[in-house]
């Protein structure tokens, strides 16, 4: 009889503690694990693994908590993370946390289990891989204290979270510009990855929100003001979220003064006009009309020009007045 209860005991030594041995045994592709491989009892107790996130951002940490939900005690877990639905490349690093450790054996380096035998829970962190890696899997094997072998085996998977786009650079006209034409059009260079573009502009800092577009330029409402510091901003969006820009700014131009020293002569059959270049002028309109006092601006416009100077060769009446005006 005693012989029979120390074979007995001795059973259950080994069949308790034998586990912790099995290290790598994750059931990664290409490891099988413990839990399966060795037991085929019925799962009557339950393990499971939670934060590990459906959509991982790159480079983020995220903490993972593994647990029995029933039955008894987990002797030990094996768990690691790959790349792909069935590859064999680590995906991301694993940090040990509470009450566990990072293994590495042949064919299964980065992996975590518990630290000490017989636990109901631990934790531990997943640093998320590099952009660009695509799904990745998670993967656990793990063994409860109880007479019929039961396991888990825990299969996890996360897609790559769309990245934030770029920021919003290379604005134009470029951030500080001064003597700004009333009808410039905004334009910037899109951020990586940005669908759409929510554009803010005002005479104030910070801007009010003026809409969202696709397109890479704004059109401000009706003529800017002369003389007048105007603010903008364009937040890139994408499916991931906002990536906020910086704030632009520009000082429009001041009104030209209007030309002095008009003075005219006779060009063969037209007329010659000189005046004294305008400040803040970049082109410069010749009217003409046939009264000797003109109020307001006559309509007659019959040209334009970015010089000083202008010829009126059409047919001159023999009485005419010249306005030139600056713009």
């Amino acid at each position: 009889m005693r012989t029979v209860i120390g074979v007995v005991v001795l059973f259950f030594a080994v069949t308790a503690y034998a586990h912790t041995s099995y290290t790598g045994r994750s059931g990664s592709p290409g490891r099988q694990t413990c839990a399966s491989s060795c037991h085929g009892g019925p799962v009557v107790n339950t393990v499971e693994i939670t934060g590990f996130p459906i959509e991982y951002v790159p480079g983020a940490a995220y903490l993972l908590t593994i647990r029995r939900i029933s039955g008894g005690t987990i002797v030990n877990f094996n768990g690691s993370c790959r790349v792909g639905l069935s590859g064999t490349t680590n995906a991301g690093v694993i940090s040990a946390a509470l009450a566990t450790t990072i293994y590495n054996v042949t064919g299964e380096t980065n992996g975590v289990r518990f630290s000490t035998a017989n636990r109901d829970s631990g934790q531990f962190t997943w640093t998320a891989p590099a952009a660009g890696t695509g799904v990745v899997r998670f993967y656990a094997g793990a063994i409860q204290t109880d007479l019929d072998g039961d396991n888990s085996t825990i299969v996890l998977t996360a897609n790559e979270a769309a990245p934030l786009p770029g920021i919003a650079t290379v604005p134009i006209p470029a951030d500080m510009s001064v003597d700004v034409a009333t009808t410039v059009v905004l334009n910037w260079t899109a951020g990586a990855g940005a669908l759409s573009h929510d554009v803010f502009f005002d005479t104030v800092n910070p801007p009010a929100f003026a809409g969202n577009q696709v397109e890479a330029a704004f059109d401000p409402p009706g003529e800017l003001q002369t003389g007048t510091t105007y603010y903008w901003r364009v937040d890139e969006r994408n499916a991931a979220g906002v990536t906020a820009g910086p704030v632009w700014q520009f000082v429009t131009r001041f009104p030209a003064s209007p030309p002095t020293h008009l003075t005219a002569a006779l060009d063969g059959d037209g007329i010659r006009l000189y005046w004294a270049p305008s400040p803040n002028a970049t082109v410069y309109n010749v009217y003409r009309d046939t009264l000797e006092v003109v109020n307001p601006v006559p309509a007659n416009l019959v040209g334009s020009t970015v010089d000083t100077t202008y010829s009126d060769i059409s047919p001159v009446p023999s009485k005419a007045t010249y306005i030139i005006t600056a713009q």
